[in-house]
């Protein structure tokens, strides 16, 4: 769920998303508040792999729109400003879908393993120190 930009509503998400696949909702509460601070590198993430992925250079938009706003004409840097957005944002998504995807198979195969080999050991552990 970090990988999407969600304006503060991650951890509600990713709570409610588990239920609607009847996963484990705390579960997806505690993944989404683990990674909360990471948003800003998950961003910078999304763009940067849109940008491998799409034949565009950010760096030469950027300076596109720097140089048009310095002209007169509102109506020319409003539709410059706007290319370059949706230029951006067409990365940005390309970047989103693949990192989630990706990272979504690699946590889940990494996830299982692990489980799969503690489990005994983490069981034993609970029943031992944990007086339920």
């Amino acid at each position: 769920m970090n990988f999407v930009p969600t304006f503060g509503f991650g951890p509600f998400l990713s709570t409610v998303s588990p239920k609607v696949v009847r996963g484990n909702a705390i579960a997806g509460f505690i993944g989404g508040l683990s990674f909360l601070w990471a948003f800003p590198i998950l961003f910078l993430f999304n763009i940067k792999v849109g940008e491998k992925l799409l034949p565009i250079e950010i760096a030469e938009t950027i300076e596109e729109v720097v140089e048009e706003a310095g002209e007169v004409d509102s109506e020319v840097v409003a539709e410059v400003v706007i290319e370059a957005g949706l230029v951006l944002g067409q990365a940005f998504f390309v970047g989103m879908v693949v990192n989630m995807i990706l990272f979504g198979v690699v946590c889940y195969f990494l996830i299982y393993t692990i489980i799969k080999k503690y489990r005994r050991e983490v069981l034993r552990f609970v029943h031992k120190k944990w007086k339920i």
